[in-house]
């Protein structure tokens, strides 16, 4: 009997041990920022049927959670390298030194489909197609001015170049949450070729410049000239057209002395009873002598042939 109650008891005690030792080995837990598939320990067959999100699951001691990250995946490119777009088809662009940061999650629906696809190897496919579809884009779409002068742009066309890449098929299931440029670097040599390239713009823009002043001062010079021979040729054709006048002003002056003198003469004649051709060619003759300046006339008495005789004197 005593025999029989100590088996009973120790019965009891090795069951209460395996409930103690084999009860917390069946439940199993998945944190808030985790997604479980179910592995069995014997066979290491995993079911990827269904996901399992956050929660205490009472297994059992065969089967144990595969976890994958069910919060944001932070991940960080620094100082990777890109090229911008090129002018030409001939060559590639600029080189540049960028820091990236962007977030991702895991598509929960799809996590057993990451397990057969990628298997604990997802982080590093991802991150290499993200970098793959940023320096694509970069040396596509992104030219040198835009990468400083157009930063949303640039950051905009990066992210979407990314989700791009991993949906192209074999999709990846996930998705970018948040993506951020960061700082972007010239490499000296770049920087030192740019900056002889706007020195020398600017040298040919002085050069252009230095060219349009010596072209605006010749056509200066030759307006200049051009005013010069008109105003000439104004003075000229006015000093022409005032001796004219002048001089038919005195031809003019000259016809009316000499009409008023011929009328003048008539009326003497008429007057003073000169009527014959001799008297009036005397007398012409007489009054011609008088109006020269460098001799003095006088009558001094009549000959008996009826001459007028005259004699000289000096004033």
């Amino acid at each position: 009997m005593a025999i029989e109650q100590n088996c009973i008891w120790c019965g009891v005690v090795t069951a209460l041990l395996l409930l103690v030792i084999l009860l917390p080995l069946t439940f199993s837990y998945i944190e808030y920022f985790e997604y479980g598939l179910i592995q069995r320990a014997t066979t290491g067959a995993v079911d990827t049927s269904e996901v399992y999100a956050t929660g205490r699951y009472a297994l059992g001691p065969d089967r144990h959670f595969i976890k994958y990250q069910a919060d944001a995946h932070l991940e960080t490119f620094d100082e990777m390298g890109v090229f911008s777009a090129s002018t030409s088809k001939e060559s590639v662009g600029l080189e540049f030194q960028v820091d990236v940061a962007f977030t991702f999650f895991l598509i929960q629906e799809e996590i057993g489909v990451v397990h057969k696809e990628l298997a604990s190897n997802y982080r590093a496919i991802i991150l290499s197609r993200a970098q793959e579809a940023i320096k694509n884009s970069a040396a596509n779409n992104v030219t040198f001015t835009e990468f400083f002068q157009e930063r949303q742009k640039v950051e905009a066309l990066f992210r979407d170049a990314i989700q791009e890449r991993w949906s192209f098929p074999p999709k990846l299931h996930c998705y970018v949450d948040q993506f951020h440029l960061g700082r972007i670097r010239i490499p000296e040599s770049v920087a030192t070729k740019q900056l002889e390239a706007q020195v020398q713009n600017e040298r040919n823009g002085m050069e252009k410049y230095l060219q349009q002043a010596q072209i605006e001062r010749e056509l200066t010079a030759v307006e200049v000239n051009q005013i010069y021979l008109e105003t000439v040729k104004e003075l000229r054709t006015a000093e022409a057209e005032a001796s004219l006048i002048r001089t038919k002003a005195r031809a003019e002056a000259e016809l009316l002395k000499a009409q008023a003198k011929i009328n003048g003469t008539k009326l003497l004649f008429q007057a003073a009873d000169i009527l014959t051709q001799d008297h009036m060619t005397a007398f012409t003759y007489i009054n011609t002598l008088r109006d020269r300046d460098d001799l003095n006339l006088a009558v001094s008495y009549l000959s008996e042939d009826g001459v007028v005789r005259t004699a000289s004197s000096q004033g």
